[in-house]
């Protein structure tokens, strides 16, 4: 995704320019997936990147379309009624699949300075806290986190 260079998100949480950035990169990549995924949204880093992956969206559906169809036309010729509803399962979860990717994408947003520091504070998080269980120590949540800063640009929020 790169919505945050290295160098700025190893400023965040003050590492020194020498320390290692494939120990970094990996809680980055995880840190813009998670607020992509609870934004239900992608997030693009340039008006001119969403753009172009909003035109590419209804290509995906016809591929998506076309694909679906030959799965079906498979699964009709396949004789155990089970084997053929699973291969017709398997063809509708493909569809559906594509159709919400280009959902995500065509509400896509560009990053702005809210999903920056969303993204910053949820690194840091992953980074201090590298383990499951915290052992000894009192935590509390803070009020201004991650959520509280996506949620204005969330959708599709469900029941």
């Amino acid at each position: 995704m790169a919505l945050i260079e290295l160098p700025a998100a190893k400023a965040h949480l003050r590492l020194d320019d020498d320390y290692p950035d494939d120990q970094v990169q990996p809680y980055l990549d995880a840190a813009e997936l998670s607020a992509s995924t609870f934004l239900n949204r992608a997030v693009f880093a340039t008006q001119g990147e969403l753009d172009e992956a909003v035109a590419a969206v209804p290509a995906a559906l016809i591929a998506a379309g076309e694909v679906y169809d030959a799965a079906m036309l498979v699964a009709n010729e396949i004789g155990n009624p089970v084997a053929r509803c699973a291969a017709r399962d398997f063809a509708c979860r493909v569809y559906t699949e594509a159709q919400a990717k280009a959902l995500e994408t065509r509400c896509g947003i560009v990053v702005n300075s809210m999903i920056q520091a969303g993204i910053l504070l949820i690194l840091g998080h992953l980074f201090e806290n590298r383990q499951e269980n915290v052992v000894g120590t009192i935590v509390a949540e803070l009020k201004l986190g991650a959520q509280h800063l996506l949620f204005p640009y969330r959708i599709g929020l469900g029941v």
